[in-house]
């Protein structure tokens, strides 16, 4: 016997999505927000405003990963070189303006690191570190446009 289609109630309860309406310019209204993952994201401030206020970041290489310790209030933190046995150096990355357009921060750093090879000799190796952080959204900043809290304080004026 051949199987038989389902009755027509089966079908007003579909979990498929429906299709969204075009607007007036053929986009749907989802379309309008492809492209950006998540909550809407803040737009990126002016490269002035961003250079004005960003200090730098600091960041600590290693050759072990961080210990997660109680923190003890009575006992004074040491430093990540007497702390670490695996230190290998620090980075300190400046807010600068990319080649692309975008800004945040980078930073460049030359180290030694020391291999051990098979027969228990070392050998050092210089490493060059090269780190970019980009602000998201800061190339589509044009440079010396205003950010959305320069526009705030002007219309208060």
């Amino acid at each position: 016997m051949p199987p038989r289609k389902r009755a027509a109630e089966a079908e007003e309860t579909s979990t498929r999505a429906k299709k969204a309406a075009k607007t007036d310019h053929g986009e749907t209204a989802s379309s309008k927000t492809k492209g950006k993952r998540g909550a809407a994201a803040k737009s990126a401030p002016s490269f002035e405003s961003f250079k004005a206020k960003a200090l730098p970041i600091h960041l600590t290489l290693s050759h072990s990963p961080p210990k997660i310790e109680q923190e003890d209030a009575s006992k004074p933190r040491s430093k990540g070189k007497d702390k670490d046995g695996g230190y290998i150096g620090h980075v300190a990355l400046q807010p600068s303006m990319f080649g692309t357009g975008s800004y945040g921060w980078k930073g460049t750093k030359r180290i030694q690191v020391e291999l051990e090879g098979e027969d228990g000799k070392k050998e050092k190796v210089t490493v060059q570190i090269q780190i970019n952080a980009p602000v998201h959204g800061s190339k589509d900043k044009k440079e010396g446009e205003k950010d959305d809290d320069e526009e705030d304080e002007a219309a208060d004026d």
